[in-house]
């Protein structure tokens, strides 16, 4: 009889509106390699994402392909939960002054969140880490400012993430963790970043203005931006994203209304936005794995994230500096749905900032997910195993 079953997991479930995916890792001696990806589908209407309701709308038919997905497992057994980005909400928030206690943390956060994004988080599990800017992480640079920091702070509803806690104990699953994909694949590749910005910087004569990160999922995507080591700003966007081949609804966002017009500021529909004059025309959708209109909505709204972040956050300067995007995505062709860099070159040169180069680094899959052993791996799931197992390196 295993009487205390909570282990440190080698298991993990990511969600989606379409599928659940299950996958295992093989865990040795500081390497942890992806052994077997699950993928099974969901009915449609089973589930959908919000940051505001529930989002299992039929419980028994989740708990049904939940206990398929899973029924080779020995349980009950340790698991990971990754959830779309869309089930939560996130925010950078800047402090001239941050209190050392976790209580007066906690509760200084709760009031931003309600400040900056009217978001009463009374009844919402909050969770954060936080950033000191590099220049100020030497003791001797910190005397006039000790204290400021950035924090970049994630709020979900207790009803939301405690639907699926429900849903998985009941089938002798048990989530030692909670992730939110989009912030643990930060995470997870925050250390390559680092060593490539690195050898940039090296490289460059000029001043480096930081660099952003784009995560592209079946729900929209993700970008981060980030300088002096400190996340700057974040940006969600609800876009349902399926494949030519798929039947499902392709028009119709997989989140609430309300979450995008919490999010974004409000002047952002004043901003002008550039479209990819060289993108896929109405004609070729069959040759492209995505629909022609859902690659041109995804192109205007990375755009206008780009020229938004550039316009409002990036502080001008009058040499000339290098700006670096980098992109992965949980989608075999994700890559397919980002602007041309001349399009990007336009949108910085838009923004009036002395930007000489945007320098866009494809991140890869396969180097995080660490040689996979191919017997038990389809190629057609590698793809999607990305949050579950950033879920499970980042735990």
């Amino acid at each position: 009889m295993n009487v205390f079953p909570i282990t440190q997991p080698k298991f993990a479930i990511s969600v989606s509106e379409d599928a659940l995916i299950v996958i295992e890792v093989k865990q040795a001696w500081r390497t942890t390699t992806l052994k077997e990806v699950k993928k099974l589908p969901l009915p449609p209407g089973t589930l959908r994402l919000s940051s505001a309701k529930l989002n299992i709308e039929n419980m028994d038919v989740f708990k049904q392909q939940l206990g398929t997905a899973t029924e080779s497992l020995k349980k009950p057994v340790s698991i990971a939960l990754s959830l779309p980005d869309l089930c939560a909400r996130t925010s950078v928030f800047e402090f001239a002054a941050f209190p050392g206690k976790k209580p007066e943390q906690m509760a200084l956060l709760n009031w931003r969140f309600q400040q900056d994004l009217k978001l009463d988080t009374a009844q919402s599990r909050l969770d954060y880490e936080v950033y000191v800017p590099t220049s100020l992480a030497d003791e001797s640079k910190r005397a006039s400012n000790p204290e400021k920091v950035r924090v970049l702070g994630t709020a979900i509803r207790n009803e939301i993430v405690e639907q699926y806690e429900r849903a998985c104990l009941d089938l002798k699953l048990l989530p030692v963790s909670v992730s939110i994909s989009g912030l643990a694949i930060f995470d997870l590749y925050q250390p390559v970043m680092k060593d490539m910005l690195e050898v940039e910087d090296g490289r460059w004569s000029g001043k480096s203005p930081g660099a952003m990160f784009l995560f592209i999922s079946h729900w929209g995507f993700t970008f981060f931006a980030y300088n002096e080591g400190c996340p700057s700003f974040v940006r969600t966007k609800a876009i349902a994203i399926r494949p030519n081949s798929s039947l499902a609804r392709e028009d119709a966002a997989p989140s609430d209304s309300d979450y995008e017009r919490n999010v974004e500021p409000k002047d952002w529909k004043d901003l002008p936005t550039l479209l990819n004059a060289e993108g896929p025309r109405e004609g070729d959708s069959v040759l492209h794995p995505y629909p022609f209109y859902t690659v041109t909505k995804v192109e205007k709204e990375i755009l206008a994230t780009l020229q938004y972040y550039l316009e409002t956050f990036s502080q001008d300067d009058s040499s000339p500096s290098l700006a670096t995007l980098f992109v992965v995505s949980d989608l075999e062709h994700g890559h397919k749905l980002l602007p041309t860099p001349e399009a990007l070159q336009q949108t910085a040169k838009v923004s009036g900032l002395s930007i000489s180069d945007i320098q866009v680094i494809p991140l890869s899959t396969a180097i995080q997910l660490n040689k996979r052993e191919g017997r038990f791996v389809q190629d057609s799931n590698i793809w999607s195993a990305l949050p579950g197992y950033a879920s499970l390196m980042v735990a």
